[in-house]
């Protein structure tokens, strides 16, 4: 992974921590997690294309997953509570799109991209978790 996909993968992780609704956040699985809720920030891919214009430049989107956890005997209460801390790790996602000037706004794509909120498939139960992705959009200059 290059520097920029680290610091913008930790920007997305710090951010998700300083809202206080989580009791671990981390970058990757926490296999031996046992706070709850938790969220885990995963990097799913990192396309590049080149600008017609720039020889020496790229335009780099980062697809990341974010996966939330909580614990409860209730699905009913469980889907609230999750839908409510999707809505909170979003909010705060949108609240610095540029991922602290590392990401813009560029012809592929806005400089942060939420997907749709999704159910994270073999979760069993009293676990029950969702998923939405985040892709960020950067600018980098070849390598020589």
């Amino acid at each position: 992974m290059s520097v920029i996909t680290d610091e913008i993968l930790s920007d997305i992780r710090q951010t998700l921590e300083a809202t206080s609704a989580f009791s671990s956040v981390t970058l990757g699985a926490d296999e031996g997690a046992a706070r709850w809720p938790r969220a885990e920030v995963h990097l799913a891919s990192v396309d590049e294309a080149r600008p017609d214009d720039r020889a020496d430049a790229r335009w780099c989107a980062l697809a990341s997953e974010v996966c939330i956890y909580v614990r409860s005997t209730g699905p009913a209460e469980a889907t609230q509570r999750l839908l409510d801390l999707v809505d909170t790790a979003q909010e705060a996602l949108r609240a610095d799109s540029f991922r602290g000037q590392r990401c813009r706004d560029l012809p592929i794509g806005a400089a942060t991209v939420i997907g749709p909120t999704a159910a994270k498939p073999k979760v069993k139960p009293p676990y029950h978790a969702l998923t939405f992705e985040v892709c960020c959009h950067f600018e980098s200059q070849e390598d020589n």
